[in-house]
């Protein structure tokens, strides 16, 4: 959910986006806290949903004259060939005859037009968008969008483009819905050809590293010190791919691989069978009262609609005082770290950026282009020839080393080794510090020699020479 709003129980609109699609979510734009935009890539196809929420009868004409100029601004940045759809409470009534606005007007509507209603066919005629729960005949609960007693009124909107009319293949309101007591869902199909695309998972296998330690290190040093793996004879490539590989089967088989996914996410981790219950109890008295108002129901559905709240309330607390508790103690030190990570990761509307803009300003959806644009841009960034003239050198620069060069010594190794910290992340090689260190001396003098053999040779692991490149967004 993307939410904007500035004070509570005051204004605020929110979009949804289905689980499914919150990959191809690639743009976030809020205009006000009555305005906000979610642009989504679906199958190669852009869509542009706006929610917007208007002001009500009785506010300043120039907090109107604002909206409006706000949603004429934001709709005005949408391309023409994007998909455009806004789902809006617009507090205003079109009518339930279309003349005059034959175009914009299906001609289907509910009650008598006003002022906020001649403001709606206005900015539909001005940016050729349709009102599209005009278009459906339907029975008239499948068009009241709002009702509070005995008034009733359509004041919920969707719109699009008039292009993008036989998208629409239904839209109607659902009367038995339990949301909330006032507004009315509303509905409408929009045909999609959408396939859901694969994405690479984020799965990764990772050797068990942080078991290194008592009993397995001991025995993950005898499993190494078996054979003869330690000689330092052939090309450098060679001696380290040997070792490297040993290092690696050896330490699976000692300390074991993750699966390469985390704990399961749970949103309502707090959720249980007794909110269960009084939701279910809440949304019966709900359809009871919607089926007939009287007296009896409506006070069913207050006293359910509180029990669940209670409910709800009681879950969340109890939940969360188990987790207090688990914070205070020297266990639960770590844990205050990870959930101040998730919550910060959760204030950012977009995790994962979707697609990128090529030299000729040209948005890229596809992996396969997304991909070849970043090589192309870091092999120009680091391969181009710096450009200028930096003038002509009246004294020959030789760079050419000279001096001396002595073997690099066991003691040398050790004491860089000693600099380095536990716990670092690691290289494409997947070998963390703490083996070298569980080796020992060993270790050492092996190292030792294979830098020696790489200063004789002027010649380095093809290994040493891969890198992990990770552009970050910076969500600017």
């Amino acid at each position: 959910m993307w939410y904007t709003g500035k004070t509570r129980n005051r204004n605020g609109v929110a979009i949804i986006v289905d689980g499914n699609l919150k990959d191809e979510v690639v743009e976030i734009k809020r205009k006000s806290d009555r305005i906000i935009l979610v642009k989504l890539m679906i199958d190669e196809e852009t869509f542009n949903i706006i929610s917007a929420y208007a002001p009500q009868i009785g506010l300043e004409e120039s907090t109107k004259k604002a909206f409006w100029e706000d949603l004429e601004e934001i709709v005005q940045g949408v391309p023409l060939g994007e998909k455009l759809f806004i789902g809006a409470d617009l507090n205003g009534h079109v009518g339930s005859t279309n003349e005059g606005f034959e175009r914009v007007h299906g001609g289907y509507g509910y009650g008598v037009k006003n002022e906020g209603g001649e403001s709606i066919l206005d900015f539909a005629v001005a940016y050729d968008l349709i009102l599209a729960n005009t278009f459906f005949k339907k029975r008239e609960s499948h068009l009241i969008t709002f009702s509070s007693g005995p008034n009733k009124s359509q004041i919920d909107f969707v719109m699009t483009r008039k292009v993008d009319r036989a998208v629409c293949k239904d839209c109607k309101v659902l009367p038995g819905e339990c949301l909330v007591s006032q507004h009315k869902l509303m509905v409408v199909d929009v045909g999609v050809k959408w396939r859901k695309q694969k994405y690479r998972s984020n799965k990764c296998i990772k050797t068990r590293w942080w078991n290194l330690n008592g009993g397995k290190m001991a025995l993950f040093k005898d499993k190494m010190l078996q054979g003869d793996p330690w000689r330092v004879e052939g090309e450098p490539n060679m001696i380290w791919d040997e070792m490297a590989s040993r290092i690696r089967n050896t330490a699976r088989e000692v300390l074991g691989e993750s699966r390469g996914r985390g704990p399961p996410t749970k949103e309502t981790w707090w959720w249980n069978e007794e909110v269960q219950q009084a939701i279910k109890a809440k949304k019966e008295c709900y359809k009871r009262l919607h089926k007939c108002r009287n007296e009896d129901n409506y006070k069913c559905f207050r006293q359910a609609r509180k029990d669940a709240k209670k409910a709800v309330r009681e879950a969340r607390g109890k939940a969360c005082e188990g987790l207090y508790q688990k914070l205070e103690t020297k266990d639960g030190e770590k844990d205050i770290y990870r959930i101040a990570k998730q919550r910060e990761r959760r204030t950012k509307d977009l995790i994962r950026i979707k697609c990128i803009k090529d030299e000729a300003d040209r948005v890229l959806v596809k992996e396969d282009e997304i991909n070849e644009r970043w090589r192309t841009y870091f092999d120009t960034l680091f391969n181009e020839e710096p450009m200028g003239d930096f003038g002509d050198l009246d004294v020959t620069f030789d760079d050419t080393n000279r001096r001396f060069v002595r073997r690099i010594r066991a003691q040398e190794v050790k004491e860089a080794m000693h600099k380095m910290k536990n716990g670092k992340a690691l290289g494409p090689d997947d070998i963390p510090i703490e083996v070298w260190r569980c080796l020992g001396d060993i270790g050492v003098t092996w190292l030792t020699n294979l830098f020696n053999k790489i200063l004789v040779t002027k010649k380095m692991p093809d290994e040493w020479r891969k890198s992990t490149l990770i552009p970050i967004y910076k969500n600017k």
